[in-house]
């Protein structure tokens, strides 16, 4: 027996070694682990910083060659006699990833100039007087038939008519067309749907500031247009809560969250305003007493785009907020003030928006689809133009009033964007068959 038991003296020592040395191994292990996890957490945090300065850089370049563009584009539209809103099309689609591809990140400029709009808005919503928000009124009963009938029309003749209208088309055509491209449009109700919806909105960027040109704001004309264009913004939260319902998805919200997004839209939103009213002229108030151009100045952005941000939470448009924060100060005594330091940021703005608007434009596609998207965009304009023009007269505009608002509201608006990002992957495909870009 001596011998097997040294054995197993022997052999439990050469173990015991090792189970001694464990823990000193697991702790060296634990150690590499954490340093490792460590150095690949500072990589990330190196990498996401790096990527941050980069986008900071490119927005900063951006921002310089917007600034740069809109010297030229301005005295230059003037000078041959045209709009500058053309010539903010064209120096973005010049400037864009398509030709010259100056621009770095078109994201991040599409949003800084939706900030033009949302200034152009609480401007407008400065300018009413009580007088003319009961005429804004009046043709709410307009904007509301000219959105329900545009609907109705473009969906009867994408998905109805369109079996028997596109092969038409393409027989009488002397220029062949996209045939692939028609159908995907009338292929299902999902897609005429989208479609519609998407064309019954208007553009407020475009059409505005052509009523402060030609000298129409104040009349009837001009109090229909901004009624539309209101009415229509206003729109916008229905089609998005809407369209996967139609999409047959089903809407994420459920029965319950639709009637709370009803609730905050609605009864939330107006209290917004009723406390609104007195809190805004108490801070400007306070604000005025300070006697700081820098931070009046900064108190009137911080109002449109806190009301802008306030409407989104409760279901609306950015648009919308805005324009109702410059209503409540319509009738401040430092309205004058609010307007002329709005003013700036707006115009630029608001350039930098066509500018990225354009940007969006592919001239190879356009060149290439040419003959599909002149038929697709007259038809588009003459549709929605006709029922705008025989919705006027029925709702207090004589013939030739009711002409200049069916034309000024014609091209669709950058809401239709919204709305192309809402349903179906087959509806996303024809929005990027037309082009989402281009139509803002």
């Amino acid at each position: 027996l001596a011998e097997p038991v040294a054995t197993l003296n022997a052999l439990g020592s050469a173990v015991a070694e090792p189970l001694a040395a464990l823990p000193a191994a697991v702790n060296d292990v634990t150690t590499l682990a954490q340093s490792t996890l460590q150095s690949a957490a500072n990589v990330a945090q190196a990498s996401e910083a790096a990527a941050a300065e980069q986008a900071i850089d490119a927005v900063g370049r951006d921002i310089f060659t917007f600034l740069a563009a809109s010297v030229l584009v301005v005295p230059a539209s003037r000078f041959v006699k045209a709009p500058p809103v053309l010539g903010f099309l064209a120096v973005g689609c010049l400037l864009g990833p398509h030709v010259l591809g100056v621009f770095n990140d078109a994201e991040a400029d599409v949003r800084l100039g939706d900030f033009g709009v949302l200034f152009l808005l609480f401007n407008e919503g400065l300018n009413l007087s009580p007088e003319r928000l009961k005429k804004l009124g009046e043709f709410l009963r307009l904007g509301l038939t000219q959105s329900i009938l545009t609907v109705a029309v473009f969906f009867f003749f994408s998905f109805y008519l369109g079996p028997f209208l596109v092969p038409l088309v393409e027989t009488l055509s002397p220029i062949p067309l996209d045939g692939d491209l028609l159908n995907a449009i009338r292929a299902t109700p999902v897609a005429a749907f989208c479609v519609a919806a998407a064309g019954s909105l208007s553009s407020s960027a475009l059409a505005l500031p052509v009523l402060e040109a030609r000298g129409w704001k104040e009349l009837p004309e001009g109090a229909a247009a901004l009624s539309i264009l209101l009415l229509q913004d206003l729109a916008v939260a229905p089609i998005l809560v809407v369209l996967p319902l139609v999409a047959g998805g089903g809407s994420n919200l459920g029965a319950d969250g639709i009637a709370e997004l009803a609730f905050k839209a609605t009864v939330g939103f107006a209290g917004v305003l009723a406390v609104g009213n007195r809190v805004l002229r108490i801070a400007f108030d306070a604000v005025a007493a300070a006697r700081s151009t820098e931070t009046f100045v900064a108190a009137t952005l911080l109002v449109a785009v806190g009301m802008g941000r306030l409407a989104e939470g409760l279901g609306l448009s950015a648009t919308t907020g805005a324009f109702a924060a410059g209503v409540l100060l319509a009738g401040n005594r430092y309205r004058a003030q609010i307007q002329a330091d709005i003013r700036p940021f707006e115009g630029i703005l608001l350039g930098v928006f066509f500018m990225a608007a354009g940007a969006g434009l592919d001239p190879g596609l356009v060149l290439q689809e040419l003959p599909t998207l002149t038929l697709g965009v007259l038809s588009f304009l003459a549709v929605k133009c006709a029922v705008l023009f025989a919705s006027g007269p029925a709702f207090g505009l004589d013939v030739p009033r009711a002409a200049r608002v069916a034309v000024l509201l014609s091209p669709g608006g950058a809401a239709a964007e919204r709305v192309s990002e809402k349903p179906s992957k087959e509806a996303k495909t024809v929005f990027r068959g037309v082009g989402e870009r281009p139509s803002r």
